[in-house]
């Protein structure tokens, strides 16, 4: 069997995100056997095929050190210059993609027109399968902020994944929006692959004279940033909690009220907003932290799993797939989702020897793992 893999969006717009740690992953740990895969990017006069190896290169890049500013999309057009100038990817022309394939996966969100024409092309003549990622704009309207003419390919993607031959999840959360929100026929395979965190190596906790509270990623409304924020401050001058809190993480792209809030929390001292960080340095950040934070909704979480491989246990509450597999392995839940419970929350955890007990149960060899996730969605590519 021979499936293609259509990774056009993160050509188009590759940056260092959860789905795309997924898209990494899935390459470097793409099952040996029958079910041959082709990674497939568009080039000059048509399609390039990658292999897994191939891909697995490409996709690491947004995880590479680079210099400070360095645009990653100039960093992919040149990785793949290089190769067709060597001769190293195969070339076909649009119109020979259709004969190559038995079955055809869109691993990525992607609102794209050339891409979701391509899926619809296919899956007229093919079974297609989609990865089901995160919130959906009906259960997370604040996230989702669509530029006027948009709207119709935003409902064309979110009509695939109700109607594509086969879904996997990353969460049970998120399969449920599916079967819910989208209305999926359940009769439709839908399944769940929790995506892994072992892509991290394990560490030794650390400990620290002064409590720090580490929360990591884009500060977006679903995700809480400013209530954790305010949340710190009650707990700083209400309470006299000696800690810092430390938000790892871009900007938000759809309120920039929120980015304005907790630049005025910096201003006011113990809150660091640190953006633009690499790989090795976020690594660093959280592995150094008293606790890690994980507020809100979630469609999986996998920075949940690598705070637990380096050390660092967990607090969390919202939605929060991730943090609720690795329960009492590193992960606690906290009254979390009101601001005096979080408040409560962060003067209670700032003591050593709260954080001490919860060190002592983190487990991070019990994570799930990426080459588990690439074989279940193998299987459900087969399946189909």
């Amino acid at each position: 069997m021979h499936v293609g893999i259509d990774i056009e969006q993160f050509v188009r717009d590759p940056y260092a995100s959860g789905i795309q740690r997924v898209l990494q992953y899935l390459a470097l740990e793409w099952p040996a056997g029958d079910l041959q895969a082709d990674f497939v990017i568009p080039v000059r006069g048509g399609h390039g095929l990658l292999s897994p190896k191939q891909a697995g290169e490409l996709l690491t890049l947004p995880f590479t050190p680079r210099e400070p500013g360095a645009d990653l999309r100039i960093a992919v057009e040149e990785w793949i210059d290089v190769r067709l100038a060597a001769a190293d990817i195969i070339r076909v022309k649009d119109g020979d993609l259709l004969a190559l394939y038995d079955t055809w996966l869109l691993p990525e969100v992607s609102y794209l027109p050339s891409v979701l024409s391509r899926f619809e092309l296919f899956s007229r003549v093919m079974p297609t399968v989609m990865i089901g990622y995160d919130t959906l704009p009906m259960t997370e309207p604040a996230n989702y902020r669509f530029a006027p003419g948009t709207s119709a390919r935003v409902s064309e993607y979110f009509r695939h994944l109700a109607t594509a031959d086969s879904v996997v999840c990353i969460s049970a959360w998120s399969r449920d929006s599916i079967l819910t929100r989208l209305r999926r026929d359940p009769a439709r395979a839908i399944t769940v692959a929790h995506p892994g965190g072992d892509h991290l190596p394990i560490r030794s906790p650390r400990t620290r004279q002064r409590a720090t509270f580490v929360r990591l990623g884009t500060m977006e409304a679903r995700k809480r940033p400013v209530e954790i924020a305010e949340a710190f401050r009650a707990a700083v001058d209400d309470h006299g909690v000696d800690a810092e809190l430390v938000f790892i993480g871009g900007p938000s792209a759809s309120d920039d009220g929120i980015n304005v809030a907790i630049a005025d929390q910096v201003a006011r001292g113990s809150v660091r907003w640190i953006q633009g960080a690499s790989d090795a340095q976020v690594r660093d950040l959280v592995h150094e932290g008293t606790a890690f934070l994980s507020i809100g909704v979630e469609g999986y979480g996998i920075p949940v799993l690598e705070a637990i491989r380096l050390g660092t246990p967990v607090l969390y509450d919202g939605v929060q797939p991730a943090a609720d597999l690795m329960q009492g392995r590193g992960a606690h839940r906290i009254d979390g989702m009101s601001s005096t419970g979080l408040a409560d929350a962060f003067r209670v955890w700032a003591a050593p020897e709260a954080i001490d007990d919860l060190r002592g149960e983190i487990e991070p060899t019990t994570v799930p793992t990426w080459a588990e996730f690439a074989r279940h969605v193998a299987e459900a590519v087969r399946s189909a």
